[in-house]
């Protein structure tokens, strides 16, 4: 768990200069090392989440209602997700101008809201549906 939440390896790392690149790119890398597991995450959330909205879709929409192109939909999500992802790194060294050490402290804490966002967001169709079905007495 310390490679999503903790500091770790980026304890001690220090920028001399406006033109030491290291503390950024620390940063970035920081970011990057955690995309994986985030990703992860998101894909078991997902299929959990395609898994009970096909199932309690079943009883809320029509047999015969199409429903579109979910394989479609699922990859723009994913391509979003990382977009959206990226911007954690992005934004923390816009508000530190690139000194990651005003930053350090609240980056773990910016990843794990990130992510908490980012799986509530995955359940949302199927709590929706199922949200729809039970209104509906489960009928």
């Amino acid at each position: 768990m310390e490679i999503l939440y903790g500091n770790g390896w980026t304890e001690g790392t220090t920028s001399s200069s406006l033109f030491d690149m290291r503390s950024p790119w620390d940063a970035v890398v920081w970011w990057e090392i955690r995309r994986v597991p985030f990703n992860l995450a998101l894909l078991v959330v997902g299929l959990a989440s395609l898994f009970a909205s096909a199932l309690v879709g079943s009883h809320v929409l029509p047999p015969d209602r199409d429903i579109g192109k979910p394989f479609i939909a699922v990859v723009l999500y994913a391509i979003g997700a990382n977009l959206c992802y990226t911007l954690g790194w992005v934004t923390e060294l816009v508000w530190g101008w690139g000194d990651t050490e005003r930053t350090r402290e609240v980056r773990a804490k910016v990843f794990r809201l990130g992510l908490i966002f980012s799986v509530s967001l995955t359940c949302l169709p199927a709590v929706v549906l199922t949200a729809i079905w039970a209104s509906r007495g489960f009928r």
